[in-house]
């Protein structure tokens, strides 16, 4: 009986501390781990040993994690790779599906989940090499996603993945999603990513077009075909033959012509209205609804053999309450884009008025977000907006919801952003904050000896007082006048982290977003014990 194989996995990485820290705990499993320090050492391991999971580094110094990506899987197209980067974006995260990683993970990241992912890519890879199949690279040029898609929450980076998976290939896709998710900006990036990208690309809003003229607009007409038709038409699918059309809001759309679209999915056939003759079509379909189709099968006013043939995969839109990290920089994305099609210098937004729309649910998801940063960055009077300058009936919602005895003014803020301006005579002012940063969030009350964190104060939004704590921290540092504010706030901060975790370096270092090696030699440094 032959002894089982051990697992290799082989980590890329410039960061010494990381690959310590990697290799100690995936060791741990009784992993073969492999370590190297540059993308083109890792290519070089990888041909010697043929490691079963590779975890890459996006940013290295030389060859960057996305070009060894694509020189890994032509070396060994049976390891899964996992791309490991702290500087995500949009287009990083769709490359690198698209190109074949197995996975991609944001640093810092949990060593839990790192194990259970590293665990998960070694059962595929043993499933691919038993199965006898190679997962070939796909050949899609590298194209940049223009039109706004903005998130680095996990759940559009789930979202991000997904394009990058089924991009490639020509499999129908469904999105779903409130209104004003963003549902045909992930059509459109699925079509810049795939095969067809240089085929045609055609929208349909299905609910903007009339009952008795959407099959006109689809399928085309024949001259006399109906009142009004004085020339012959071509339609939708035909025009867009070799290329990818999206239905937009497929959910309205009548049982005639769904019947019709069944047809021109299954067979690649469509008829113009008033003929007879059948054209052959060959189309990728998208579509899309903020429509419970499931409900609308049951009541029998969506068709369930076309529901089935559209819902090969879905994509889930999350609305934007569910992912408020990513609304500053929707905001800074809006107010760039608006910079630069008025030619203008770009706004920034206060940070109250930032911490005051970070709690708002935002009903209207990011369309609202974007006519809401739009009108009030043309009602500001100068380069910031500021509460006063926000819709008022937003204002008073937000302040409703969050319970407060009085709304948050625009007095209120003049005077906190007043107290951000040093007095004149040579001294720069503290810079405000911009739609670029986080909105603030309140310190953690800490526990002194024979007393207790202070309540919140009455009258404050959702428990945080009005002036940004992280002013109040930096104003009181100020005043003890030490030589080094981040080393003597990080060395308080370290301290009571390792305070509230008795001790535990490892979970102080998961709280403090730093590995355990690092944490150490923090320790050392300042003396912490």
């Amino acid at each position: 009986m032959n002894a089982p194989i051990t697992p290799k996995v082989l980590v890329i990485d410039d960061d010494n501390d990381l690959r310590y820290s990697l290799k100690r705990v995936l060791s741990g499993r009784q992993y073969e781990v492999l370590e190297a320090a540059s993308g083109e050492e890792g290519l070089s391991m990888a041909e010697q040993h043929n490691p079963h999971v590779i975890l890459l580094d996006n940013r290295m110094g030389g060859m960057s994690g996305m070009e060894a990506l694509q020189h890994l899987r032509g070396i060994n197209p049976n390891a899964m790779i996992i791309l490991m980067t702290a500087y995500g974006t949009t287009q990083t995260t769709i490359e690198a599906m698209k190109f074949g990683a197995f996975d991609y993970i944001m640093k810092p990241f949990d060593l839990k989940k790192i194990l259970s992912l590293t665990e998960s890519a070694i059962a595929a890879s043993k499933d691919l090499v038993k199965a006898g199949k190679e997962d070939a690279a796909s050949a899609v040029s590298n194209e940049d996603i223009e039109g706004g898609i903005i998130g680095s929450s996990s759940a559009m980076q789930e979202v991000f993945k997904m394009i990058g998976q089924v991009a490639a290939s020509d499999v129908t896709v469904m999105v779903t999603g409130e209104s004003g998710t963003g549902k045909e900006l992930i059509a459109r990036a699925i079509y810049q990513n795939s095969l067809r990208a240089q085929k045609p690309y055609i929208a349909v809003n299905c609910a903007a077009i009339p009952e008795n003229l959407i099959e006109s607009e689809l399928f085309g007409h024949e001259k006399g075909s109906f009142t009004g038709a004085t020339n012959q038409r071509i339609g939708k699918f035909e025009l867009c033959d070799g290329g990818t059309i999206f239905l937009d809001e497929i959910g309205d759309m009548a049982l005639t012509t769904q019947t019709k679209i069944l047809r021109a999915l299954q067979e690649g056939e469509i008829q113009r209205v008033g003929s007879s003759e059948t054209i052959k079509v060959n189309v990728r379909m998208l579509a899309a609804t903020n429509k419970p189709l499931e409900e609308m099968v049951k009541e029998k006013t969506f068709r369930e053999d076309l529901y089935y043939r559209l819902n090969v995969v879905r994509i889930q839109l999350p609305p934007l309450r569910e992912r408020k990290e990513d609304v500053p920089k929707l905001i800074d994305f809006v107010l760039k884009r608006l910079a630069r099609d008025s030619k203008a210098d770009t706004k920034s937004i206060s940070p109250e008025a930032l911490a005051l729309l970070n709690q708002y649910r935002w009903p209207g998801n990011v369309r609202e977000l974007e006519n809401l940063i739009y009108r009030s960055a043309v009602l500001a009077q100068g380069d910031m907006i500021l509460i006063k300058d926000l819709p008022q009936e937003v204002v008073k919602a937000i302040t409703a919801a969050a319970g407060t005895a009085e709304p948050v003014t625009a007095e209120s803020e003049v005077a906190v952003s007043a107290s951000h301006t040093e007095p004149a005579g040579g001294v720069e002012p503290v810079a405000s904050a911009t739609a670029t940063a986080p909105a603030a969030e309140p310190l953690a009350p800490v526990a002194v000896a024979g007393g207790s964190a202070p309540a919140a104060e009455e009258g404050t939004l959702l428990g945080q007082p009005s002036v940004d704590p992280y002013d109040a921290v930096y104003a009181a540092l100020r005043e003890t006048h030490v030589s080094n504010i981040l080393e003597h706030g990080e060395r308080a901060l370290i301290a009571r982290a390792l305070a509230e975790c008795g001790g535990k370096q490892v979970k102080a270092a998961e709280i403090l977003g730093m590995t355990r090696a690092t944490l150490r030699k923090r320790i050392d440094q300042y003396d912490l014990s």
